[in-house]
């Protein structure tokens, strides 16, 4: 059994494509998307912004709460738009006309390596993010002498299971892992057993690094958290009978 951890709506659409492939996939979220704190203060934000200033998005998340809770935004044209993955780029290019622009590496450390193509230093920021932030992306941005602002659009709250919800089967289990916090939130359902012969999925170096430090013996990495290129890996490494 494939365990689709991810929220909706990209959770939802992951395991209907795994499902189609007879690859057996449940969604089994560890958060629930609610508004964020400073969604409704977004546009008061951007109209601050300057001629060459940077919006960076994080997640597929910050649209789908746009979309959600803030409708009617106006974006500035005169400004440069980031995001962290394709998918992100590909959803927020709804809002504006200007180019969203992403790295090869989807994470993190692969934005960054795209923005030291151009100076920061003294352009205002602003991240569009869930409540755990970006504290990577922000302090080095910070480091380089930007003036960075975490808008938080979304905020993430956990999901309870019963703690014997992964139990059964353990050694025919996938488990996909998008996030460090959805790979903490894991640790409150998995066992020693689960780390010697489950499978995790993993979207991001940075991931792959906590989980083997956590101990999980099996870890793929994949380049991307977008839907496709998870639904890929899963069809070439996994046979249809997992």
């Amino acid at each position: 059994m494939i365990f689709v951890t991810r929220p909706s709506p990209e959770g939802e659409k992951l395991t209907e494509l795994l499902n189609k492939i007879d690859r057996p996939a449940q969604h089994l979220p560890f958060f629930k998307i609610s508004q964020g704190r400073d969604i409704l203060q977004l546009q008061h934000h951007l109209n601050q912004l300057l001629p060459n200033d940077i919006v960076i998005v994080v997640s597929p998340q910050v649209t789908h709460a746009i979309n959600h809770y803030s409708t009617n935004l106006t974006l500035p044209k005169n400004i440069s738009y980031f995001a962290i993955g394709k998918k992100s780029a590909q959803l927020f290019k709804q809002f504006t006309e200007v180019e969203v622009n992403y790295p090869d590496r989807e994470d993190s450390e692969g934005l960054l390596v795209l923005l030291q193509q151009q100076s920061v230093k003294q352009r205002n920021i602003l991240i569009l993010c869930g409540n755990s932030g970006r504290p990577l992306l922000s302090q080095t941005l910070m480091n380089r002498q930007a003036k960075v602002k975490l808008i938080e659009c979304y905020t993430r709250i956990p999901i309870i299971y019963q703690p014997d919800i992964l139990s059964e089967h353990i050694s025919q289990q996938l488990i996909i892992i998008t996030s460090i916090e959805h790979l903490n939130q894991l640790e409150s359902y998995s066992s020693d057993e689960h780390k010697k012969q489950s499978c995790l999925l993993v979207t991001s170096q940075r991931i792959f690094t906590k989980a083997k430090e956590l101990t999980w013996q099996n870890v793929l990495l994949v380049k991307s958290a977008d839907n496709q290129t998870i639904f890929n890996a899963v069809k070439q490494h996994f046979p249809a009978s997992l």
